[in-house]
């Protein structure tokens, strides 16, 4: 029977809560009811190239895939990845401004930074180029650490191509200095690649480094989680972070009742308490 004519039903209530549950165990994400039609036709492709019958079928294949390979292509599928360079310029703008001007002060001679769900990879460029463009760091080590859940986000993000519509935030000298013009894509030349170590990291498993990062990006990731996972991740967050580190989280994103430990300095972005 051809794999393209299998008419796959729709996802029942069940599914959807093994699905889910799997999910939300696995890496944190919390999928309502509300994304029940969005897992149903992310996954419903997959069903229909590859011959599985049902949604429960789909789900037995992933937890006795011991390899991890079928998980890792499960969250790829309901993972938003879309970004661009610059995003939140003001983040940026206060780490040239205020974070680097201050450790200069303190006696710093190098900067250790965490993108923390990098996902395409231009928010850990974007930082990269604002440390190549600030003066003050011309010296320095210079070293970004970026992770994701997404391995296909991580493969993309490590070949430092994008469209011209991901550049909208980069200014035009910023573009001739930092990208090669490839046809209607950008490619970053290697000296800002070279500063980015990207790596699979779930925020769920606590991370290797403590009081290692001077800055921690994290933004727009803990919209995805409840309550609970919010804490988890933050109390993970502020072991990474040294005595006096920053966090940026997104706009939308407070850590009111949730980050024991940080202080508020202006919206979107904390302090880690010394």
């Amino acid at each position: 029977m051809n794999a393209g004519a299998i008419a796959i039903p729709e996802i029942s209530e069940s599914e959807f809560r093994k699905l889910s549950a799997l999910i939300y165990e696995r890496c944190g994400i919390k999928l309502g009811p509300e994304k029940k039609a969005l897992l149903q036709s992310r996954l419903s492709k997959v069903l229909r190239k590859e011959g599985i019958p049902s949604y429960e079928d789909y789900y037995r294949r992933v937890i006795s895939d011991r390899s991890g390979r079928e998980l890792i292509r499960l969250i790829d599928l309901i993972t938003t990845n879309f970004t661009h360079f610059f995003r939140e310029h003001q983040h940026f703008q206060y780490l040239r401004e205020h974070i680097l001007p201050e450790m200069r002060e303190l006696g710093a001679k190098g900067i250790y930074i965490w993108s923390a769900g990098c996902a395409t990879g231009e928010e850990p460029y974007s930082i990269a180029i604002t440390l190549l463009e600030s003066p003050g760091a011309m010296d320095w080590r210079k070293e970004i650490l970026a992770s994701d859940v997404s391995a296909q986000a991580l493969e993309f993000a490590r070949e430092g191509i994008y469209p011209e519509e991901r550049l909208k935030g980069v200014p035009p000298e910023w573009r001739r200095k930092y990208f090669l013009k490839e046809g209607d894509r950008y490619r970053l030349k290697d000296r800002v690649r070279r500063m980015v170590e990207f790596r699979r990291l779930n925020l769920l498993s606590p991370p290797p480094w403590r009081a290692c990062f001077d800055v921690i990006f994290c933004r727009n990731v803990m919209i995805y989680f409840d309550q609970p996972t919010k804490r988890r991740v933050l109390g993970s967050l502020l072991q990474a972070l040294k005595p006096g580190g920053y966090l940026f989280v997104g706009h939308a994103e407070s850590l009111l009742r949730l980050g024991d430990g940080f202080r508020y300095v202006k919206p979107s972005i904390y302090r880690r308490e010394t």
